[in-house]
């Protein structure tokens, strides 16, 4: 009877040591694979050794690659899969302002009417306002303000300058016309207002 005990826990422990031999030996050859398989094996055999455990669980190890990539290196570096993130590329649009110069345009002096040249040539011949006013009395009398009139006893222009006067001149020339009047009634009549009086009188000048 004690006989069969003993060959019983022979058999027993050489089974037991059947199996450390079996896991010894996968363990050397997973040793001879790759980095991260020595790894695990290392650690499932430490497991073993401590907790004392019959069977180590190699085959889990080479079965399962999965996990292998989320599992430390022996070096503490980490097998995972790399991320690339795109930087992304900031486009800067720059705006061009053309810069417009403002356009000057240059206005005309306005045209004078005829009354109006009237006056500012006897302003500029340095008469006063009453001789002014008789001048533009005396063109109203004579042409109506019609720089071009011509009469049927051929007098010119705004005062009905004589022959004489207007000949080879600019007579049709308000300003001109003006001018030659001017002198004209100064020279027979030594001013602007007695010529208007005579022309009251005889209603010409």
């Amino acid at each position: 009877m004690s006989q069969c005990v003993v060959q019983r826990a022979f058999a027993r422990r050489r089974q037991s040591c059947s199996r450390h031999t079996e896991a010894i030996l996968k363990v050397r050859n997973l040793f001879d694979s790759d980095h991260t398989t020595r790894t695990l094996a290392t650690a499932a055999l430490v497991a073993v050794l401590v907790a004392g455990v019959g069977t180590i669980p190699i085959a889990s190890a080479e079965t399962t690659p999965v996990a292998v990539a989320a599992l430390p290196s022996a070096a503490g570096s980490t097998s995972a899969s790399a991320t690339v993130e795109a930087t992304p590329t900031v486009v800067t649009t720059a705006t061009v302002t053309a810069v417009t110069k403002p356009t000057v345009t240059a206005h005309a002096p306005a045209k004078l009417t005829v009354r109006q040249t009237i006056a500012k040539v006897g302003h500029d011949a340095g008469l006063k306002r009453v001789e002014i006013d008789a001048l533009l009395w005396i063109a109203k009398r004579e042409s109506n303000y019609h720089p071009t009139s011509v009469s049927r006893g051929g007098c010119y222009g705004l005062f009905q300058l004589s022959r004489g006067m207007a000949a080879g001149h600019p007579w049709k020339d308000p300003a001109w016309n003006t001018k030659r009047a001017i002198k004209y009634m100064k020279g027979r009549y030594g001013s602007v207002p007695k010529a208007k009086a005579f022309w009251l009188r005889h209603h010409w000048y």
